[in-house]
């Protein structure tokens, strides 16, 4: 995991894991995020927490399409105290979206993953690779392929 530290540069251990159901219920009156997470029971939640300190720093929202051959992204938020200019950890966005690509490697969906943004962040996804398609984004391919080995280092896809 491609973790860095803003002010130093250094690397930070990140994990990502599944979150279940009753700590999507427990999210709900965490101040660290701004949306209700335990409305998000259909779709398959999964957490990056900082290693070193057990702090959970985002988490993204995924709902499989298998017979469109695609992972989509439901929803995807950065612990308050990591947005912005003030953050001290970068990447924790990049990191979440490449796992959604490698899930959908995995899959065998040639790394397909999609999502609607709202418009103002257009050009945020657009720095990953996205592209339009319709209303929604999507990448796949070498630039799902190129996300995973920039943010999720030599780990399989």
């Amino acid at each position: 995991m491609k973790l860095i530290n803003i002010k130093t540069g250094a690397a930070i251990a990140g994990e990502i894991n599944s979150v279940s159901t009753s700590e999507r219920k427990a999210l709900k009156n965490n101040p660290g995020f701004t949306f209700d997470w335990s409305v998000e029971l259909d779709q398959e939640v999964y957490a990056l927490s900082d290693q070193e300190n057990e702090v959970l720093l985002g988490l993204i929202a995924l709902t499989d399409h298998p017979f469109e051959l695609r992972i989509h992204i439901d929803l995807i938020e950065s612990r308050k105290e990591q947005r912005g200019r003030y953050k001290t950890i970068g990447n924790i966005a990049a990191c979440l979206i490449a796992y959604a690509c490698r899930a959908a490697f995995k899959r065998g969906y040639g790394g397909f993953v999609s999502l609607l943004p709202k418009t103002q962040l257009i050009s945020y996804y657009e720095q990953y690779g996205f592209a339009r398609v319709g209303r929604l984004m999507a990448i796949s391919g070498k630039a799902a392929e190129s996300l995973i080995h920039k943010y999720l280092g030599d780990e399989e896809i």
